[in-house]
C-alpha cells in the first residue's frame, strides 16, 4: 500500500469513527498508536526515497561528467572503445534501472522522443572490446586501466564493470574471456570499497566454472575452495566440490591407477587460458596484419613498387594529375593520394549520416542479405544526384581507372564504430554464387575502388592476407584493385578485410565496378591501369 494510500484511510477512519475523539482521554491515547505507526511508516517512506533518489544522483553525476568529457569533440571522446562501451551502458542498462524510479513524465518524455541504444547494442560494444583484446593482443589490466592511448583517454573501468563484461562472456559461453574479465573484477575489487561492488563469490563462481569448461578442473577446485572458505554452506560450490573431485579422481586413477585426490594449493594467478580455434583459416595472419602500422612487405616485393602521376591523357587530369603509389604488384594494388578535398568529404558524410543502418552481407547459400558477426559496421547508399561532390567524386574514378561508372554501384559510404571490422571476404562473385548480382544486371564486380574519408588513430587498415598487402587509412587517398582476371575467373589473391578500429572513427566510400559493357577492360597485364 502507498502512503498516500495509508494516510488517506487513518483519515478517513478518524472522520467515520473516532468523530468524537477528543471528548475522550482514552480515545486518544489509542490514536496516539496510530501517530506512532505513521511515524514509522513516514521514516520508511523517506528511507525508500532517499535510496531512490541516492541512485538516481549518481546516475546524473555519471553522465553528467560523461558530457563534461565529450562536449566539445564528441567524436574524439567515442574515438577511445572503453569510452563507447561504458556510454552504450550508462543508456542502458543503467538507464532501465533508473527509468522504473524516476517521475512517468520523464520517462514517457524520454521513450518517446529520443533514441536509446538496443541491449543488443550493449552486448555487441562489450564483445568488440574482447575482439580488440584478440586482434591487437592487448592486456586486460591495460584496457580496464584506461591505458591504451595517450591521446584518447578513458577511465579505469570499477570492479563491477569488469564483472559486466565478464557476465557478457560467460552467458555467449566465451570462457576465455570469461576468464580474463572475471580474474580482473577480483584484482578490482580488492583495491575498491565501493558499496556498488559485484559479490566475491559470484565473481569466483563464474571463474570456477569457466576455469573448468577451459580443461583446468585444478583451478575450478580451489577456486571452489575459495568459495567454501567465504561461505562454507553455499550449496552450489559444494556440489561442484564434489563434481571436480569425482572428474579429478576419474583423472587420476586413469594415470596412476589411484583413486586419491589431495585437494593442494594452485597458483590461481597464473590460470591456463587458451584462446579456442574458429572458422577462419588466415586468422592468425589477418590479425598479425593488423598489428602493424605500416607495410611490410619483402625487399623482393618492394622492388617491383613504383610511383607516379598518372594523368591518362583525361582533360580531366592533364593538368591535375594524380599521384599513383603501387602497394602489391601481385594483386595489383594501388594507392591515389589526395583525390577528394575535405569539403567534399564533409558534405558526402552529412548525406549519409542520417541514412546510416546496419551493414549486411549476402547469404552464399540464399542469396539473401543479412547481418553477420564478421562484418560490424553502418552503411547508406548515396546516388551521383544526391549531390555534386558525389558525382565528382565519381568523374574521378572513371578518368583514373578508365573504367565506365554506368556499370558502378552507387557509392555505399560506411562507417566503423567500436571495434568496427569486415574479416577477410572477397568483393566478386565466387562460381557458387551465381545469383549474387543478378539483380543488378551488369555481371560481376570486376574492380573495387575504395575511398578514405578519414584518418584513423590506431587500426582500421586494410589488409591482404595471402600476400601481406597492408593499406593504412588516410583521409582523402583511395585504394583500387581489380578482381577478376582478364578471361572473368575471380582473383582468390584479392581476399581482403577490414581490421577493427581500435582508437578513431572510420569513414570510407566503396565503389564496386561492373564488368557488363567493358570485358574488354578487364586486368590483361602486370600493370591493370596501362
Amino acid at each position: 500500500m502507498s502512503l498516500i494510500c495509508f494516510v488517506y484511510l487513518i483519515f478517513l477512519n478518524l472522520i467515520l469513527v473516532h468523530s468524537e475523539s477528543f471528548t475522550s482521554t482514552s480515545h486518544l491515547t489509542h490514536l496516539f498508536n496510530t501517530e506512532i505507526e505513521l511515524s514509522k511508516q513516514l521514516e520508511k517512506y523517506l528511507k525508500d526515497e532517499y535510496e531512490r533518489l541516492d541512485q538516481v544522483e549518481k546516475f546524473l553525476n555519471v553522465i553528467k561528467d560523461e558530457i563534461r568529457q565529450a562536449q566539445g569533440n564528441p567524436e574524439r571522446y567515442f574515438g577511445n572503445p572503453v569510452n563507447s562501451y561504458l556510454f552504450i551502458k550508462h543508456l542502458t542498462v543503467e538507464w532501465y534501472n533508473v527509468e522504473e524510479i524516476v517521475s512517468m513524465d520523464i520517462s514517457k518524455t524520454m521513450g518517446d522522443n529520443w533514441a536509446f541504444p538496443s541491449f543488443e547494442d550493449y552486448t555487441g560494444s562489450a564483445i568488440a572490446l574482447m575482439r580488440l583484446q584478440d586482434t591487437y593482443k592487448l592486456n586486460t589490466s591495460d584496457l580496464a586501466n584506461g591505458k591504451i592511448s595517450d591521446n584518447f583517454k578513458s577511465r579505469a573501468l570499477s570492479a563491477s564493470e569488469c564483472y559486466d563484461l565478464g557476465r557478457i562472456a560467460y552467458t555467449n559461453a566465451d570462457f576465455y574471456h570469461t576468464i580474463m574479465w572475471m580474474q580482473e573484477a577480483l584484482d578490482h575489487l580488492d583495491r575498491e570499497t565501493n558499496a556498488t561492488a559485484p559479490n566475491k563469490i559470484d565473481i569466483l563462481d563464474h571463474l570456477a566454472y569457466a576455469t573448468s569448461q577451459q580443461g583446468n578442473i585444478e583451478h575450478a577446485l580451489a577456486l571452489t575452495e575459495e568459495i567454501l572458505a567465504i561461505a562454507p554452506e553455499h550449496t552450489r560450490a559444494l556440489n561442484n566440490k564434489e563434481y571436480y573431485v569425482d572428474l579429478l579422481r576419474k583423472k587420476t586413477s586413469k594415470t596412476d591407477g589411484s583413486s586419491i585426490v589431495n585437494v593442494k594449493k594452485v597458483d590461481l594467478s597464473n590460470i591456463k587460458n587458451q584462446r579456442p580455434t574458429d572458422y577462419l583459416e588466415e586468422r592468425e595472419q589477418y590479425e598479425k596484419l593488423c598489428r602493424q602500422t605500416e607495410s611490410k612487405l619483402s625487399p623482393k616485393q618492394q622492388a617491383k613498387l613504383f610511383c607516379r602521376y598518372r594523368h591518362n591523357n583525361h582533360p580531366y587530369l592533364i593538368l591535375r594529375p594524380v599521384r599513383e603509389e603501387q602497394l602489391l604488384d601481385d594483386p595489383a594494388l594501388y594507392l591515389y593520394h589526395d583525390v577528394i578535398t575535405d569539403r567534399d568529404i564533409d558534405e558526402i558524410k552529412a548525406l549519409a549520416s542520417p541514412r546510416l543502418q546496419r551493414a549486411v552481407v549476402r547469404d552464399s547459400g540464399t542469396s539473401s542479405l543479412k547481418a553477420a558477426d564478421y562484418r560490424i559496421s553502418k552503411s547508406a547508399w548515396l546516388k551521383n544526384e544526391d549531390a555534386p561532390s558525389i558525382a565528382r567524386l565519381s568523374r574521378l574514378i572513371e578518368a583514373l581507372t578508365n573504367l565506365s561508372m554506368l556499370t558502378a554501384e552507387d557509392l555505399q559510404v560506411a562507417n566503423y564504430g567500436i571495434g568496427g571490422h569486415y574479416e577477410p571476404h572477397f568483393d566478386f562473385a565466387r562460381k557458387t554464387e551465381k545469383d549474387a548480382f543478378t539483380s543488378f544486371g551488369a555481371g560481376n564486380r570486376m574492380a573495387t575502388w575504395l575511398t578514405y574519408f578519414s584518418d584513423v588513430e590506431q587500426g582500421g587498415a586494410t589488409v591482404f592476407p595471402a600476400r601481406g598487402g597492408y593499406v593504412k587509412p588516410k583521409k582523402g587517398s583511395a585504394a583500387f584493385w581489380y578482381n577478376l582476371y582478364a578471361s572473368g575467373e575471380g582473383d582468390y589473391t584479392t581476399r581482403h578485410a577490414a581490421c577493427p578500429v581500435l582508437i578513431g572513427n572510420k569513414w570510407v566510400g566503396n565503389k564496386w565496378i561492373h564488368e557488363r559493357g567493358q570485358e574488354f577492360r578487364r586486368r590483361c597485364s602486370l600493370d591493370p591501369m596501362a
